[in-house]
């Protein structure tokens, strides 16, 4: 099987492989395709997927599903967010390999209508991921890995993200990295001037590559044995952007937002996704060190701490993020709905770079951070304007998402990144927190926007498994949350919220979370070695928060707060055991820090804190929708 790029189709040829030596033969967005019968079918059987004879699959309208795959890939993949190929650009006699075709069939064939692939899109596709991974094994053990052999791996892993395979997904970003290394595809060698086929995909390749590294890949850390060598210990690793060196990494790929060469061109969006992508990589490092850290680490509102980096370099972006596809210029809510869906590859960017942009603000600004650590110590106590001001941010891009889900629903605009189902998934667990608010009016908007990320979410759930996975942690969640809600006396609201950290951390943490023997060795390792059934901790916590909401706060400790508030009550449930312990604050944190943490003596705190009260809101209507916030914090 060979998919070519010629001028014109090739002229049939037989397969030795071939029981009837047919030929099929098409052409796509430039790319024409020859396929021998025989071919596809060996190939097909390394797949070890038995809902369908391939061979049949052939006899019946191939050329159509090959053709209506490609046509899904451009419209709904290209730009989105991998670029990897140049639409109008396939250089002449540049064959596309068979591991190429059958990763795009596994990324591409959930957007395609074609009745082929009515009730078995999940078995298929991961037929072809696995029919792909083991060609590019195959290249690579015969020494004949190419420049598509790594585009593959890009494409592979997107679909497994799709799956909800972290396992092989990491797998496949590491295996890209590895190679793009030692072909040295990550240094610029070409020139600057040179906008060639050659020196473009060698762009696009590697921050493509990048992009998957920053959203999904595994992040590097050190071990302190220079200094420990009888208990050693992981420590972060810090990037000095001072420190410059002579290398230089590939350009980005140019691209034209209006189409029109010469001095009048201006740069595209994908490039600034790229650079927001990048931002992503380091918040992921933040809350994973968070979930992590030991007292010793910097607060949030220390000079030197992993908040005020990231929110300087956020800054940074907003500043030179250009005014043309900026939210209030830009207009989504005033397109077309043909416009937009013609020029998905502009405006899937987009989203992503808005929904990105909110997201990034809710987890640096999320309460379940600093408010689930009661066995911190005394001196990490959390001034009033700290608290005060990232609550504050959390409600308006947490609020800004959820604008964002209705736009994307009022336009029937289709997702085609599943990221956008982790973004939603976020704000949704900010929402809880506002659905306990004193006030009538913000608590039934809290309501009504977590309940619209819940349904997007569901939407995403009957495309993608991994928004699936997500979908049922949040529904979890969010029973959790309410599920000590008593009838009240009259005119009064709940005030508890039972967190379920173990969800939480799943959510917010999903790579990491996913990663953890509990749940799947993605069908890489052998089980029984890896992960022991007796090894696996189901254990979780639940930490229950009453909020009393007084609208003013006695403020202590040098004016700040020990930590927002706690009720002093901790549920533990083991497999299906639970337990009530009524005791000072202690240990909120999952299996997923216990290792890492030092005990301090719980703090107790002598008021309550409302997350939801802010004086210079007490005068507006936070459930209208020409409510202030929509006239600040976008992007």
């Amino acid at each position: 099987m060979q998919l070519t790029t010629t001028g014109e189709t090739p002229g049939p040829t037989r397969s030795k492989d071939s029981d009837d030596g047919k030929t099929r033969t098409g052409q796509r967005h430039g790319i024409s395709y020859n396929v021998q019968v025989g071919e596809f079918t060996r190939i097909s059987r390394l797949a070890s997927v038995n809902v369908i004879s391939y061979r049949d699959w052939w006899f019946f309208n191939s050329k159509d599903v090959l053709d209506d795959v490609v046509d899904c890939y451009f419209h709904y993949c290209h730009k989105q967010p991998l670029w990897l190929f140049d639409q109008e650009e396939f250089a002449p006699a540049q064959n596309c390999s068979e591991e190429t075709l059958l990763s795009i069939l596994s990324l591409a064939s959930c957007h395609s209508k074609h009745p082929f692939f009515q009730g078995r899109m999940a078995e298929l596709s991961q037929g072809y991921a696995q029919a792909a991974r083991e060609k590019i094994l195959q290249r690579m053990g015969e020494g004949k890995v190419s420049l598509s052999t790594i585009q593959s791996l890009c494409i592979l892993a997107l679909a497994n993200m799709q799956a909800n395979n972290p396992t092989l997904l990491s797998l496949h970003i590491g295996m890209a990295e590895t190679l793009a290394k030692c072909a040295n595809l990550d240094y610029e060698t070409c020139s600057p001037n040179d906008f060639g086929f050659r020196a473009e995909s060698r762009r696009r390749l590697f921050w493509s590559l990048h992009l998957l590294q920053q959203m999904y890949g595994h992040q590097a850390s050190a071990t302190d044995i220079l200094q420990n060598i009888s208990r050693p210990q992981y420590a972060v690793t810090r990037v000095d952007m001072r420190s410059i060196l002579n290398e230089q990494p590939p350009a980005i790929p140019r691209e034209e937002s209006d189409g029109t060469p010469g001095p009048g061109r201006k740069t595209g969006i994908w490039p600034y996704m790229i650079q927001l992508s990048t931002l992503w990589g380091e918040v992921r490092m933040y809350v994973k060190q968070w979930a992590q850290q030991t007292n010793n680490a910097p607060p949030p509102w220390s000079i030197e701490s992993g908040y005020a980096v990231i929110s300087a370099h956020l800054m940074d972006l907003e500043t030179i993020f250009p005014t043309r596809h900026r939210f209030d210029l830009a207009r989504f809510p005033n397109q077309d709905i043909q416009h937009l869906e013609d020029s998905r590859g502009y405006w899937s960017p987009w989203l992503y770079q808005q929904f990105t942009y909110h997201t990034i603000h809710n987890m640096l600004n999320h309460p379940f951070l600093y408010s689930s650590r009661p066995q911190q110590s005394t001196q990490l106590g959390v001034p009033n304007t700290f608290w005060k001001t990232s609550s504050e941010l959390a409600f308006i891009h947490s609020t800004w998402v959820a604008r964002l889900i209705d736009m994307v629903t009022n336009k029937a605009f289709r997702v085609s990144d599943p990221f956008l189902g982790h973004c939603a998934a976020i704000a949704a667990t900010i929402h809880i927190y506002f659905c306990r608010a004193a006030d009538k009016t913000t608590r039934e908007a809290a309501l009504n926007r977590l309940g619209r990320c819940v349904t997007f979410l569901a939407d995403l759930a009957s495309l993608w498994p991994s928004c699936g996975w997500l979908h049922e942690k949040l529904q979890a969640l969010v029973r959790s949350a309410f599920a000590g809600d008593h009838p009240q006396e009259e005119g009064t609201s709940p005030r508890t919220i039972s967190i379920n950290t173990r969800l939480m951390w799943d959510i917010l943490l999903y790579n990491f979370a996913a990663y953890r023997g509990t749940t799947t060795s993605g069908g890489l390792f052998n089980r029984n070695s890896f992960f022991p059934e007796d090894s696996i901790d189901e254990g979780e916590d639940i930490v229950e928060m009453d909020n009393f909401y007084n609208p003013t706060v006695e403020v202590t400790l040098s004016n700040g707060q020990a930590l927002p508030p706690q009720s002093g009550q901790r549920r533990a449930r083991v497999g299906q055991d639970q337990e009530m312990q009524s005791a000072a604050p202690t240990s909120s944190m999952t299996d997923i820090d216990t290792r890492f943490a030092d005990y301090a003596h719980p703090t107790s705190w002598p008021m309550s804190l409302d997350i939801a009260y802010d004086p210079f809101f007490q005068f507006q209507d936070p459930g209208s929708p020409f409510f202030g916030t929509w006239e600040i914090g976008n992007l």
